[in-house]
């Protein structure tokens, strides 16, 4: 029973053997993509949070002020950004997203370095980012403080620092992405496996009404499910938009448009659904641990921070995060959604030239 229970076994093992080598791209693909990933995230996962953005107003100008600004430098978890005249400048500055943390030095601060006594300092800490926001706080405590001073901390955006709160708008980026793409990626291929796209481009649809068609029920699903996900993330897990809602829905469009163009050009490499597959995995995996969603971008060495940027979820989460934990505003959040909708047009062009040719 045992030995009938194998009959077959060499003819189906040759039978995939051949399939593979009448389809090396497959192969090809299959065996590069755990190297590739292997590289990038040993490079990119970093738990040691490092040169955090920092703004600082010193208010009293002094020689000691400026001594404590270098001894901060020094302890190389903090990376002073620039200077700023107000506090309510420092804080616009983390609502932004353009620094983590903000040090308010007092006007009275070189009259109190003196034996025995503390001078006091305000520590404006963003709190949007849980990891960073720890880091921060340890460097600003007595252990870690870099000079005798008593560091007042606020942490703002997330004073309970709920991991939920800086979880769930990544997560609404993550999952848009993985749907999306997913779901675009296999629509082009599924239509020439089945024999349907010469059926299609012999018919009276034109190429554009025909790429159109395929994304723009894509794009009405994706916008749907951005809803959803906002409500769900509000009565699951008691995360509220802390901004607009109208203008974080406004702002997921060029992003919905970007990853819709990101699984149609998949689509148009990809010959199988197998290896359309594949390609999906190969960008969503890295954008999932590049994009700062788990783990911050500033602590990635330079060609992966600079590889980062390529990824239209990685400004996306920077409006997420602005609008829904910092309550930002379009003027705040205008940064990255110039560099998305940048995003949007290279992936589109590309989407759409790839098509008319895979098309032809």
């Amino acid at each position: 029973m045992k030995a009938a229970a194998l009959n077959g076994f060499g003819s189906v093992a040759a039978k995939e053997l051949l399939h593979l080598q009448r389809d090396p791209a497959t192969l090809v693909i299959a065996l590069l993509i755990p190297l590739i990933q292997l590289t990038l995230f040993g490079f990119a996962i970093d738990f040691d949070v490092r040169h955090i953005p920092t703004v600082v107003v010193d208010l009293d100008r002094s020689r000691e002020s400026r001594a404590y600004v270098a001894a901060l430098r020094n302890t190389h978890y903090v990376a002073v950004a620039g200077y700023l005249p107000t506090p309510e400048q420092a804080e616009r500055a983390l609502r932004r997203g353009t620094a983590k943390i903000a040090v308010i030095v007092p006007p009275d601060f070189a009259r109190r370095s003196v034996p025995g006594d503390a001078p006091a300092v305000r520590v404006l800490i963003d709190g949007s980012d849980n990891q960073v926001a720890t880091r921060a706080r340890l460097a600003f405590s007595p252990a870690g403080n870099a000079a005798p001073v008593d560091a007042r901390i606020n942490m703002l955006f997330n004073p309970e620092m709920r991991t939920e709160t800086f979880i769930i708008p990544g997560l609404i980026g993550v999952i848009l992405q993985i749907v999306i793409v997913s779901l675009t990626s296999f629509s082009l291929v599924r239509e020439r496996e089945q024999g349907t796209m010469e059926q299609l481009m012999v018919s009276p649809v034109g190429r554009l009404g025909l790429m159109l068609g395929k994304l723009v029920p894509y794009a009405i699903l994706a916008f749907c499910e951005m809803i959803a996900v906002l409500v769900l993330g509000r009565i699951v897990f008691d995360v509220r938009v802390a901004g607009s809602v109208l203008l974080l829905l406004l702002l997921s469009l060029p992003f919905i448009v970007a990853t819709l163009s990101l699984g149609l050009l998949i689509s148009t490499v990809s010959q199988t659904q197998a290896q359309a597959l594949q390609m999906t995995l190969l960008i969503t995996l890295p954008s999932i641990l590049m994009s700062g969603f788990v783990f911050p971008r500033d602590t990635m060495p330079g060609p992966l921070f600079l590889l980062s940027h390529a990824l239209p979820v990685t400004f996306f989460l920077e409006i997420l995060r602005g609008v829904a934990v910092r309550g930002a505003g379009l003027l705040d959040l205008w940064p990255s959604l110039l560099a998305l909708l940048l995003i949007t047009t290279i992936l589109l062009g590309l989407s759409t030239a790839r098509f008319r040719k895979s098309a032809a």
